[in-house]
C-alpha cells in the first residue's frame, strides 16, 4: 500500500516522492527506508510495522512484515487498484462527501458513515464504494466517477457493471456522482448525450417516482400523444417512462456542488441519449446530502416547481397541436366548399351551353355543306359557329352522312393553318377540343 502512519500522520509515499526532482527521489527514498527500519512507519489500520520496498520507483510501496499483514490494509490495496485511474479530483471530492456525511452520524443515531474499504475489510470484498452507508439498516454504496473517456468507454462499463452488480448482490444500493466535464446537456432539443457508462449509472430516486405517477397521470388524460415527441426530442426507438436520475459533482478547490437531472432514458445503443425531462439544477452540498430514508440528493420546493411547469408546457404544447389541427381542418373545409362550388358553377356553365346550343339549332343545318365549305375554307364566322353547336349536340349522328369527328376535325386543322380570320378560328379551335 501507498500509506503509512508516520510521526502521528498519514503519509503518502507515492505523494510524497513525486514533490521531488530525479535526482532527489533516490535520497528521499532512503531516507524513508531506513526511518521504517528504525520502526517509524505503522500502518494506519493495525499499528503494526511497515517497511519501504522500492525496486522502480513507480512500483515504491509499504508492506508489512512477512506474515503481519492486515485486512485493513488488504483492502485499502484492492481499492486504490480500483481508483488508480481516477484523476486528483476524486479523492477531493470523495472526502468532501465523505466529512459532510460523517457529520450527520453525530445527530442521527441509526446512520453509520464509513470508507467502503474500511468497513468491509474484514469481508475481503472484490469491490468497494468509496463510501459505505447504513441508514437503520439500508445500506448505500456512494461512489464517486471521473475520467469516463479517458480510458476508453466500453472497457469503462465493464468494471462499472460489475461493480453495480458486485454491490447489488451485497445487498447495497448504489448512488453515483459523475464528473462535471461529462455532462453533455443539450436542453433546446430535451436531449441529453451519455456515454454508455452513464447510461448505466442513472439511478432511482423517491423524486423520480413521483416524476412516474404525473407521466402516468398525463397518458391518461392524453392517451392520443407521445410526450418526448410533444417536446421535439427524437427518439431511436419505442421509450418506456421509468424516469431516472443523474447527478454531476462540480468542484472548486474544496467546494463542490451538485447538478441534479431528471431523464428518461433512450433505447439502449449508440450513440447513447435521454430526453431530459429538466434543465437541471444545482444544489450545495450541506442541501445535497442530508441523510433521512435515504440521501435526499434533491430539493422538494424545486422539484415541485419543475413538475408543475412540465406539466404545464405539455398543455401548451397539446393546445398549440390542437389549435393548428382546427387551422388545417377549417382550411381543407374551405378547399372543400370552393372546389365543389367552382364544380357547381361549371355544370351550370354545361347547361348554359347546351341550352345555348340546342337554341342555335331549332333549325338544322346542312352538315355536308357545311364541311364542303370548311374544306374550301369559304366558312363564315356565323357558319363556323353553327358548325361547332351542331357537332357539340349532334356528333353522333354524322355516322348519317358518312362522315366521323376525325375526319371533321382533319379538315379543323387542315383549315386553322390556312384560315386568319381570328373569329372563324375561335370556333375552329372549339371543334378540335370537341
Amino acid at each position: 500500500m501507498d500509506v503509512a502512519l508516520y510521526e502521528g500522520e498519514i503519509l503518502n509515499i507515492t505523494a510524497e516522492i513525486s514533490r521531488y526532482s530525479e535526482v532527489e527521489k533516490e535520497r528521499m527514498i532512503d531516507k524513508y527506508r531506513k526511518a521504517a527500519e528504525k520502526k517509524a512507519m505503522l500502518c494506519p489500520y493495525c499499528h503494526e510495522e511497515l517497511r519501504l520496498r522500492a525496486g522502480e520507483i513507480r512500483d515504491i510501496h509499504f508492506a508489512h512484515l512477512k506474515g503481519m499483514s492486515c485486512q485493513e490494509s488488504e483492502a485499502y490495496d484492492t481499492y486504490h487498484k480500483q481508483t488508480k485511474r481516477e484523476n486528483k479530483k476524486h479523492s477531493v471530492i470523495k472526502e468532501i462527501i465523505y466529512n459532510e456525511l460523517k457529520g450527520q452520524e453525530l445527530i442521527r443515531p441509526d446512520l453509520k458513515v464509513e470508507y467502503g474499504y474500511k468497513e468491509k475489510a474484514e469481508e475481503k470484498w472484490k469491490h468497494y464504494p468509496d463510501i459505505y452507508l447504513n441508514k437503520n439498516g439500508r445500506e448505500f454504496a456512494v461512489s464517486v466517477i471521473t475520467n469516463v473517456h479517458e480510458i476508453g468507454d466500453e472497457k469503462f462499463v465493464k468494471t462499472i457493471n460489475k461493480r453495480n452488480k458486485y454491490f447489488t448482490d451485497k445487498g447495497l444500493e448504489s448512488i453515483w456522482f459523475v464528473e462535471d466535464r461529462e455532462l453533455a446537456d443539450d436542453y433546446e432539443h430535451r436531449v441529453l448525450h451519455l456515454w454508455e457508462a452513464e447510461y448505466g449509472l442513472a439511478i432511482k430516486t423517491e423524486e423520480d417516482y413521483k416524476w412516474d405517477e404525473l407521466l402516468k397521470e398525463l397518458r391518461e388524460q392524453f392517451p392520443g400523444y407521445t410526450i418526448p415527441r410533444l417536446f421535439g426530442y427524437r427518439a431511436h426507438g419505442p421509450m418506456n417512462h421509468d424516469v431516472r436520475s443523474l447527478y454531476y459533482v462540480h468542484s472548486i478547490g474544496d467546494e463542490i456542488t451538485f447538478s441534479v437531472y431528471r431523464l428518461i432514458l433512450d433505447q439502449m445503443r449508440s450513440p447513447f441519449r435521454a430526453f431530459a425531462l429538466t434543465k437541471g439544477y444545482r444544489m450545495n452540498i450541506s442541501q445535497a446530502l442530508i441523510v433521512r430514508d435515504e440521501i435526499l440528493l434533491s430539493d422538494k420546493d424545486q422539484e415541485d416547481g419543475n413538475r408543475l411547469e412540465f406539466a404545464n408546457r405539455v398543455l401548451y404544447q397539446i393546445e398549440a397541436l390542437e389549435a393548428a389541427d382546427a387551422v388545417r381542418r377549417e382550411s381543407n373545409e374551405t378547399r372543400n366548399e370552393q372546389q365543389a362550388r367552382e364544380e357547381y358553377l361549371a355544370s351550370i356553365a354545361q347547361e348554359t351551353l347546351e341550352e345555348v346550343a340546342e337554341a342555335h339549332f331549332t333549325v338544322e343545318i346542312d352538315v355536308v355543306e357545311y364541311i364542303s365549305k370548311l374544306k374550301y375554307l369559304s366558312l363564315s364566322p356565323q357558319e363556323s359557329e353553327a358548325l361547332f353547336y351542331f357537332l357539340k349536340l349532334h356528333r353522333r349522328e354524322l355516322e348519317d352522312y358518312g362522315l366521323t369527328l376525325l375526319d371533321v376535325k382533319k379538315w379543323v386543322r387542315y383549315a386553322l393553318g390556312k384560315i386568319n380570320d381570328p373569329k372563324i378560328r375561335m370556333w375552329l379551335v372549339e371543334i378540335e377540343d370537341l
